[in-house]
């Protein structure tokens, strides 16, 4: 029942981007409840919490205005775009599997390889390529493929490594991605364009994805061999073309229907991933294998998303009232009152993404909030020094945030806990951030 709740969720929300109409909203903002109360039950602790609170806090808020108890439907929607994100996913990580990419990234991670040293950069690559499209299904299949050629190896320095190259390597291919929500909803907070971001975010992304290669030397004074197979390099290369070419296809599609429909940046990704994936599934001739495996991905993980469903939809509520109260100016004073140093802004901004990270926040939560609280100073600081910061200090959080999902998974496949896993990797997260508040101060002295 679940899944068809979703759904119909989702499916609502796709009409409204076309069709504005009163009782449509009314209807989504009751499914929207719906699902928080049947969500509930199943989400874990964390999730429950947290989400709770944002549902108390936004209903007081709400009660200290003059809406009406009816209206309160209406104030439940603002995130729905994000669970139709977490929808729609599957299918597009479904074609990597189909079009058997993950097997080209699996030969090129183990061929030529003389040391451990260049396997660091290695997985961090693979990590990258495929973390473009698997999204977080790469961890899995990342760490399988490594351990399996890392065994002989002791546990600390297995687990180091891996966490290491595995996270570094995701979160620098999410720093430019289209399907990355923190992406999304920076471009759409600040209004910034995503093709005057792109070359920033790639080069950003490619300048770390290198220190990252040199960092790894390192492990070079580790002995470490492996049994190398006959590979067809050539066969190997194209395939990755192949794979990118579909990539920029992708990203001109998403800016054609945007500046056609004149939808949101988050909501053009969400409506294109479906038809895309079919697409493409179709030009590679395994349009039956897609349908029975996508189908089958995309039911196990929407049955699977009730810790997202009452954590974002509660957060929605909260803000929504919040907007609607006289305490978000008291909020926005802080930000006021640093608009003359927008240094101290980005600064502000990455410390509070690390730090509440730490202590249980979810980044598209603090990425939510912080986008309310921001709205006085986009006139005063270019929008694409503030989305970048949002992106690259939101995406920190993906190598160092114990809470995240990302350093959650990559703690239970190596059986550590995600504080280690973010203690591994901190360093990296601060100097990563700390380069993004540089890169936005630099866009302001540009562009200001």
């Amino acid at each position: 029942m679940i899944i068809y709740l979703y759904s119909s969720l989702v499916g609502l929300f796709f009409i409204s981007l076309f069709l504005s109409n009163i009782w449509l909203e009314y209807a989504i903002g009751t499914i929207v409840f719906l699902s928080i109360v049947l969500s509930f039950p199943k989400a874990k602790r964390l999730y429950k919490i947290t989400g709770g609170l944002f549902l108390l806090v936004g209903l007081l808020l709400y009660f200290q205005t003059e809406s009406r108890i009816i209206d309160i439907p209406l104030s439940m929607t603002s995130t729905v775009v994000l669970i139709a994100m977490f929808v729609v996913l599957p299918f597009i990580n479904s074609i990597i599997v189909i079009g058997r990419y993950d097997r080209t990234m699996n030969k090129l991670l183990t061929v030529n390889v003389t040391n451990l040293g260049s396997f660091f950069g290695r997985t961090a690559s693979v990590s990258y390529l495929i973390g473009m499209f698997l999204n977080i299904g790469t961890l899995p299949f990342v760490y399988q493929v490594v351990f399996s050629n890392m065994k002989e190896l002791s546990k600390t320095l297995r687990d180091t490594f891996i966490s290491q190259a595995m996270l570094r390597g995701y979160a620098l291919c999410l720093v430019w991605s289209p399907m990355e929500i923190l992406v999304a909803m920076s471009i759409d907070i600040t209004g910034a364009s995503y093709l005057s971001l792109l070359p920033w975010l790639l080069s950003f992304s490619f300048f770390l994805l290198l220190i990252t290669w040199l960092n790894g030397r390192k492990y070079k004074k580790y002995p470490f061999s492996l049994e190398q197979d006959t590979v067809d390099l050539v066969k190997v290369f194209r395939k990755i073309t192949v794979l990118l070419c579909y990539l920029i296809l992708f990203i001109v599609v998403i800016i054609l229907t945007g500046e056609f429909f004149e939808l949101s940046f988050l909501e053009t990704v969400a409506l294109i991933i479906i038809p895309y994936s079919f697409f493409w599934a179709l030009m590679i001739r395994r349009i039956r294998s897609y349908l029975t495996f996508g189908i089958n991905a995309w039911k196990q993980r929407v049955s699977n998303l009730q810790n997202y469903v009452v954590l974002f939809l509660a957060v929605g509520f909260f803000i929504q009232s919040l907007n609607n109260t006289v305490y978000m100016d008291i909020l926005q004073v802080p930000f006021l009152l640093l608009m003359e140093y927008p240094i101290a802004v980005f600064l502000f901004i990455q410390l509070l993404f690390l730090g509440l990270a730490m202590v249980g926040f979810h980044p598209l939560v603090t990425m939510s909030i912080i986008g309310e609280l921001i709205q006085p100073m986009l006139g005063t600081i270019p929008p694409i020094s503030i989305a970048i910061v949002l992106i690259i200090a939101g995406l920190s959080t993906v190598m160092a945030g114990p809470f995240n999902i990302s350093v959650s998974i990559t703690g239970l496949l190596t059986n550590r806990n995600p504080y280690q896993i973010s203690l591994w990797n901190l360093g990296f997260a601060f100097m990563f951030s700390s380069l993004g508040t540089g890169m936005a101060y630099l866009m302001y002295v540009l562009y200001g």
